[in-house]
């Protein structure tokens, strides 16, 4: 749950918005019915809040500190209700979203993503060239093709082509000899894993 009111995260007009948010969606929440007595306290903070923003615009140095002096009390209140929506939520991030609080965004690892499937190759539309494509793969960023002359052995040396579209075009590739393709999609996790791998000559 985000408690963070602070000037860099809330301008002094957000705020007011915020709070007023927080209000509308409180007012008769049945998830909160033993903190509704607080919505008086952030009504009324809001209010004065309000009120002694409008008078910066006067630019008076007295105003600005009274409209600093009401900001801090108006987050002591959000931050009051706050807990007790914790509380209460038990960090339920549905019962807390409806009280008008944010949630942090939800963390989750992401691992290798999936083999691809469907890889399939062609004769690319110009000489020496092959089009490599596979169907999408969830998560992916990045597709990657690395690809061999010949059959593979634990000693082949490997070339790798990266693109952001799925469809991937190998070109200058020399026209009668055989290579070995393979595929796999790319993200936050470096590992690969990869698809099984074809074996065409290039014409």
């Amino acid at each position: 749950m985000i408690v963070d009111f602070s000037t860099t995260k809330y301008t002094d007009a957000r705020l007011s918005t915020k709070a007023n948010h927080i209000i509308d969606k409180m007012d008769g929440n049945p998830n909160f019915v033993d903190i509704q007595h607080l919505l008086a306290l952030l009504r009324q903070a809001t209010t004065t809040y309000i009120a002694l923003l409008a008078k910066t615009q006067s630019g008076s140095k007295e105003a600005t500190a009274l409209k600093n002096q009401a900001r801090e009390a108006l987050i002591a209140v959000l931050k009051k209700i706050a807990a007790r929506v914790q509380n209460i939520s038990d960090g339920d991030r549905t019962l807390i979203l409806s009280s008008g609080y944010d949630v942090n965004k939800k963390w989750s690892k992401v691992g290798p993503l999936s083999k691809p499937v469907n890889f399939r190759l062609q004769q690319g539309s110009n000489k020496g060239s092959i089009d490599l494509v596979c169907d999408p793969i969830a998560g992916a960023s990045i597709y990657e093709v690395e690809y061999t002359e010949g059959n593979p052995t634990p000693n082949s040396r490997w070339m790798k082509q990266t693109s952001t579209k799925r469809k991937i075009t190998i070109a200058n590739l020399t026209s009668g000899k055989q290579y070995t393709f393979r595929m796999a999609g790319g993200g936050s996790h470096p590992s690969r894993i990869w698809s099984e791998v074809l074996s065409s000559y290039v014409l």
